[in-house]
């Protein structure tokens, strides 16, 4: 991996928001045409059961990612906000009835019908392998302010008009109620309050050249992964053992 600073100096935070938002441009969640099938209504049933599984097995592992962070973190700030978002991730105290795993888990065995030890034991494909290696890497590695904005801005700043698209088609289309698909409402409004923290803390902290291609490298890197997910849900598929 290569991502020390090229720039020879830090960009203004005006400068710098506006260069993050900019790498984002068509590689948002919502752009890809899985999502805009979902919420049309064309997408099959075999392809929304494998992006509740996968997507599953993505969720699980946010809680450690999350704690490995909080770990290293030495700001009282910066950690309180680091625990918030761990909180909405793993308990129902406050944003879910469920910790977002065990929310996600309810997604997939409801709408394919498979058992939780069916989804538990699905054979994860190496692009998935790969996506959680890299979170576990930038978590452990990377800066704490970088890590930080790998999830908040590469990731959630645009996850919530993605919920909402898969939501709102999952709804409309599929017959799917909204107590059986928690997983994708909860991040709505949750994610766009981590964004929020990630950009904040990213923007206050990131004031080095260093930091900045850093952050930028994270943009790349996980668009590139989440590029790879949202490909694999447009051809993958598990079989639908329950009518709907």
């Amino acid at each position: 991996m290569s991502a020390t600073a090229t720039a020879t100096a830090a960009l203004s935070p005006e400068a710098f928001l506006a260069a993050m938002t900019q790498r984002l441009a068509g590689k948002q969640h919502g752009d890809y045409p899985i999502v805009k099938a979902i919420e049309a209504g064309t997408a099959t049933r075999e392809q929304i059961g494998f992006l509740g599984v996968v997507f599953y097995h993505f969720t699980k592992v946010t809680p450690q990612v999350l704690s490995t962070i909080h770990s290293r973190c030495t700001d009282r700030n910066v950690r309180r906000r680091i625990m918030d978002t761990l909180i909405d991730e793993d308990t129902e105290l406050r944003c879910g009835s469920k910790g977002h795993d065990a929310l996600a888990l309810d997604f997939a065995t409801r709408f394919t019908g498979m058992t939780e030890a069916q989804v538990e034991a699905f054979d994860k494909p190496r692009w998935l392998e790969d996506m959680i290696a890299y979170r576990f890497m930038i978590a452990r590695e990377m800066p704490v302010v970088i890590a930080l904005g790998n999830s908040g801005i590469a990731s959630e700043s645009h996850a919530p008009q993605m919920c909402r698209m898969i939501s709102d088609g999952l709804r409309a289309h599929y017959g799917v109620l909204d107590e059986d698909q928690e997983s994708w409402i909860v991040h709505i409004d949750g994610d766009e309050d981590h964004s929020e923290t990630a950009f904040k803390v990213v923007l206050e902290a990131a004031t080095t050249a260093d930091l900045q291609e850093k952050m930028f490298w994270c943009i790349d890197e996980y668009t590139r992964h989440w590029g790879n997910f949202w490909r694999a849900c447009e051809t993958g598929s598990v079989p639908i053992l329950r009518t709907h």
